[in-house]
């Protein structure tokens, strides 16, 4: 077996502990979700994310939790603590203190986890104070609309340490390839990046980035990919769907999306403006909704590709899967 195998097995596996925060994450569910046998299983796990499979599982319970402390500040700790996996809260208070350095109750839910000697923001990813903040997304003409994604398939690859990494640039031209050989136009699927880390909780060095493509499973995709499918005008062109073997033999990972409501935001210009879009969506309209952020990864639609504008410039929405309060 290869080592694109056994990194596909892998994520399957962080996709399925991101989805059942509040569920059975013991070493056998796990190790049966990858198809590994439990007694190689834990080594396999730490041998492709050098963590081991219980401190991934509470280090993604604990920044679950702080993403959902930031976006509703109304919300009580305890039904945050129980919503992600934890017994009740004073197990949770000691993890939260051990983890990020500072008392849950203590946190303004607002600020970088900067007490943390473990969580540092990429240089690069200001945070700005919330009357900057607003002044910056008035300028930027920021506007939050609720959509759709409609069912897809996702085919992807997640690369590691994604701030500043060339990984990225790379898996972007191996999944051009890939659709090139199969026949695949780039223009009949849409690219998307996908991150469940945010950078002011996650340490950067742990911070992971998908990158893929979305092939739509509806005829008439009514969601934000149909949307750029059709302004492209190429919605009707027949679009060979790919499986699972196809994407394991290439080391790529697949994992099928229902159709869930969305937060969009548009955005264009640099990293610093995709910071400031992404902030606002979190800190400034996310809070003021009646909305919460469902347990699916945030996520950044290219509407035009890295070959049309670069890489130092974007074009895109971003996009925060939601559920109405």
């Amino acid at each position: 077996m290869s080592k694109n195998h056994y990194e596909e097995r892998v994520n399957r596996v962080l996709d399925y502990i991101a989805q059942h925060l509040d569920g059975d994450l013991s070493l056998k569910t796990l190790a049966d979700v990858s198809h590994f046998s439990p007694f190689h299983f834990h080594r396999v796990f730490q041998g492709i994310t050098g963590q081991t499979v219980n401190s991934f599982v509470r280090r993604a319970r604990l920044e679950r939790a702080a993403q959902l402390m930031k976006a509703s500040p109304s919300q009580r700790i305890t039904d945050i603590a129980i919503e992600v996996g934890f017994p009740g809260l004073a197990e949770f208070s000691r993890a939260f203190k051990a983890y990020f350095g500072i008392n849950a109750s203590a946190w303004d839910r607002h600020s970088p986890l900067e007490n943390s000697k473990i969580c540092k923001t990429p240089d690069d990813l200001m945070f700005y104070p919330l009357e900057e903040l607003e002044h910056l997304a008035k300028e930027a003409g920021l506007h939050v609309r609720i959509g759709n994604l409609d069912r897809c398939r996702y085919v992807y690859f997640r690369v590691f340490n994604s701030y500043g990494n060339e990984r990225l640039v790379e898996a972007y031209h191996t999944l051009v390839n890939w659709l090139a050989r199969r026949q695949t136009d780039l223009d009949d699927v849409v690219l998307i990046g996908m991150s469940a880390d945010d950078p002011s909780i996650t340490p950067p060095e742990k911070c992971s980035y998908d990158m893929g493509v979305v092939f739509p499973m509806n005829a008439r995709d009514e969601g934000i990919v149909g949307e750029i499918l059709k302004s492209r005008q190429r919605s009707n062109r027949s679009v060979q769907m790919p499986d699972r073997a196809e994407c394991e033999a290439l080391g790529l990972t697949m994992r099928d999306f229902e159709t869930e409501a969305i937060a969009v935001l548009h955005c264009v210009g640099d990293l610093s403006a995709v910071g400031i879009a992404w902030q606002y969506l979190f800190r400034i309209w996310l809070p003021a909704s009646d909305y919460l952020p469902a347990n699916l990864p945030g996520f950044e639609v290219f509407v035009r590709t890295p070959e049309e504008i670069g890489w130092e410039t974007f074009d895109l929405y971003g996009c925060l899967p939601v559920v109405k309060l």
